[in-house]
């Protein structure tokens, strides 16, 4: 019962805790997600590097002229120390407010949703309008309770700009803290506008893409890395990346956890295993004269055999059924009493594995008592006292 229940509430916790990071991960643009940033050219193409124009608007648009498997290209230049404000209030987020120029590529990419007003249109990039979709904790400091947002006024960086749109509101705690609020302390304006009104250059912070499909992903890499080598005139001053080392680094941490928490649990279930084999050898003892009388009456050696074995694998699944049970009970009480983000799964794979593992020590343990068992020579046991 120990044995399973541990197992099995080892393999909650790691199975919660990857949960969200699998989470994260996909609010971060899951592994389809491709991402390029500027970077310093090596040593032997710095006299050359001028001739590059850097990372630019230009470049988003020849990826979605030359690479197809691209399914979804989100341009994004971040103001550098940008200031919201309202009606003498200024937003300063737990790391300080972001202000992207994007296009409306960025909600699908990064999984955004529009929670009230719209999205940018046509007209709004065509015309570099002043407008601004802003996160649910720029809105919760910058307008007072029962205020609409859209339709009102906010100061970017002394400019008035119209809201539009207001992201609907992002939670995953972990204990008290909010792992998306860097969701929340965002705000998005046109690129274009961004551009010609903000920063005054096309020069982009990041170039996001999504491959079409994930099997595609090692394609759409290197497709993205040749056109960009092409616009940039061979000068290499940019980084083409994916999460995918994340997700090794993921499944490495992963694979670890599940070797030590499924060791640790294993050192139970070795300690349950010898409590029965214990257990079976003083039950032989104090039925010698039993199994003697079974043998005199036509008992095989198999049949004493059979009968051992099949009572420890009995007593290991009662114990197993048991811990599984203490487990779930324990499961639903840590889930109600720990911060959330930081309770345990219930996890099918866990009772499975608990099971196996349960009838294995019991097979193992009562393989040996068995043997002895069943060499008890009828005579000797007869006479046994």
């Amino acid at each position: 019962m120990l044995g399973v229940a541990s197992m099995v509430l080892t393999t909650g916790f790691m199975e919660g805790f990857f949960k969200n990071w699998e989470d994260s991960l996909q609010d971060q643009g899951g592994i389809e997600k491709i991402f390029a940033t500027a970077q310093g050219v090596k040593e032997k193409q710095e006299p050359f590097s001028a001739v590059s124009p850097g990372l630019t608007l230009a470049d988003a648009r020849a990826l979605r002229a030359l690479v197809p498997q691209a399914g979804v290209i989100s341009p994004e230049i971040e103001a550098p120390r940008p200031r919201l404000s309202r009606k003498g209030k200024t937003f300063e987020g737990r790391r300080g407010a972001r202000v992207l120029g994007v296009t409306n590529a960025i909600l699908e990419i990064n999984r955004y949703e529009i929670g009230s007003g719209r999205a940018f249109s046509d007209l709004d990039m065509r015309d570099d309008s002043e407008v601004i979709i802003i996160g649910s904790k720029i809105r919760e400091l910058l307008f007072a309770p029962g205020d609409e947002p859209v339709g009102a006024f906010i100061d970017f960086n002394s400019r008035p700009f119209r809201v539009i749109g207001v992201l609907r509101n992002y939670e995953r705690l972990w204990g008290t803290y909010n792992t998306l609020d860097w969701k929340n302390e965002i705000a998005f304006v046109p690129v274009t506008t961004m551009a010609t009104k903000v920063q005054r250059s096309d020069r982009l912070s990041f170039l996001n893409i999504k491959a079409a499909d994930v099997s595609l992903l090692r394609e759409t890499v290197d497709a993205a890395t040749n056109v960009l080598a092409q616009q940039h005139r061979g000068i290499i001053d940019f980084n083409v990346r994916t999460n995918e080392e994340q997700l090794a680094s993921f499944a490495s941490t992963k694979a670890s956890f599940v070797i030590g928490g499924g060791a640790i649990a294993g050192v139970s279930l070795l300690v349950s295993g010898i409590g029965i084999m214990n257990l079976m050898l003083a039950s032989i003892n104090e039925r010698v004269r039993e199994i003697g009388i079974r043998k005199a009456v036509g008992a095989t050696p198999f049949n004493i055999f059979s009968q051992f074995v099949a009572e420890a694998v009995t007593l290991s699944l009662l114990g197993g059924a048991a811990g599984v049970a203490v487990a779930v009970a324990l499961i639903k009480v840590l889930a109600a009493t720990l911060p959330p983000g930081s309770t345990p799964l219930l996890s099918p794979s866990a009772f499975l594995v608990g099971f196996v593992f349960s009838v294995s020590a019991g097979v193992l343990a009562g393989i040996y008592p068995a043997i002895q068992a069943a060499k008890l020579d009828p005579i000797d046991a007869l006479r046994y006292e």
